[in-house]
């Protein structure tokens, strides 16, 4: 649940005072608490301070440890502070760090629950609340600026794609096994995670079908990069003037593995917000061909296996909007008669890439 804006403003403007003594009269204003926090729970405020008699101002963003049962069985939130402290200086701009508790160090958090702070990075995203593909600004730009926006994202998600993992000290986001690979532990921590979901709620039969022919089908070798894990339009911010791509956001699903997995998390998102809605994709926005050919241009790599990871990546997020769509249902933000956990943009593009790849487990868009 969340905590009361006032407390947390107090707490943390404390412990800011306590770990910046030269910034005098610190305050917190502009606070706005999240409306829901599945993953995480993140907050946005502005910080105020004087030093040297001047008077400044910066924009936050607070992220906190979910305090309840949430989206996913287990939540490290190190992983995403550790990732962005590593990817700062290089050619990937990530959020300025400002500070920690509890989340690497063994400090007591004033706030009760390990958080850190981060410095709110300029530029705009595209909206998925209204979908981008019917409104918001990237819908109210002229066709050629949409394209120009895509293909800068993409080409960030290369960047990320090429970065030297060893160099950039980022193997603690994979723990060799004997006999396994990224993609085997993946397989094993998603079968864990739909157990899990299944306990707090019933047997997703749509599901257990396309985990098991992934497991059976699952292609070996590959390439093993950084893989940015929430590759998408939304996660990326744009400068409003010349469309660059100015950040990269939401590191929590940061992992090692072909890094094909990171474009196939785009195209599918994109497919699901137009497609497993029932609605036009944006006109100018690149095809897939052409997606793809960018992506391999700047990563300089090949997007072999691409339907297997555009399926496993549709399985991934049905299953995390089975469990968006169940805490909808038990916080009261729709009712219960429409299933939000089995109706969603993710179980439906899930049935449609199965069907479209002629897979066993769907007849007629349908789990068999």
């Amino acid at each position: 649940m969340n905590q009361d804006p006032a407390a947390i403003v107090a707490a943390l403007a404390s412990w800011l005072a306590e770990r910046w003594p030269h910034k005098r009269s610190i305050e917190l204003v502009d606070v706005r608490p999240p409306i829901q926090g599945f993953s995480n729970e993140t907050w946005l405020l502005d910080l105020l301070w004087e030093e040297e008699g001047v008077r400044e101002r910066i924009p936050l963003v607070l992220r906190l440890q979910p305090a309840d049962i949430a989206l996913f069985p287990h939540y490290d939130l190190s992983i995403q502070y550790r990732c962005m402290a590593r990817l700062a200086g290089s050619d990937v701009p990530v959020p300025r760090l400002l500070g920690e508790a509890g989340v690497l160090s063994d400090e007591t958090s004033p706030l009760g629950r390990p958080f850190y702070l981060m410095e709110r990075m300029p530029g705009r995203a595209p909206t998925e609340n209204p979908l981008y593909h019917l409104d918001g600004w990237l819908h109210a730009l002229p066709v050629e600026r949409r394209r120009a926006v895509w293909l800068n994202g993409v080409e960030m998600m290369a960047r990320v794609n090429r970065l030297d993992v060893a160099v950039l000290g980022l193997d603690f986001l994979d723990t060799p096994t004997t006999g396994e690979s990224p993609l085997d532990r993946q397989l094993r921590s998603l079968r864990d995670f739909l157990a899990w979901a299944e306990s707090l709620a019933e047997p997703y039969p749509l599901l257990r079908a396309a985990l098991a022919w992934l497991e059976a089908n699952r292609p070996q070798g590959g390439p093993v990069g950084l893989c940015w894990g929430d590759a998408k339009l939304g996660n990326c911010l744009f400068d409003e003037d010349d469309d660059r791509c100015t950040g990269v956001l939401d590191w929590e699903s940061a992992h090692l593995g072909n890094p094909v997995d990171d474009l196939g998390w785009w195209l599918m998102l994109d497919r699901s917000l137009c497609d497993g809605y029932g609605y036009p994709r944006l006109e100018g926005l690149p095809s897939r061909d052409e997606t793809i050919a960018h992506w391999e241009r700047h990563s300089g790599l090949k997007a072999d296996n691409l339907a297997y990871y555009e399926l496993f990546c549709a399985f991934k997020f049905a299953l995390i909007m089975a469990r968006i769509g169940c805490l909808f249902m038990d916080r009261g933000f729709v009712a219960r008669e429409q299933r939000m956990d089995l109706n969603n943009g993710g179980s439906s593009i899930l049935r449609i890439l199965a069907a479209e790849q002629g897979l066993p487990f769907v007849q007629g868009g349908e789990a068999c």
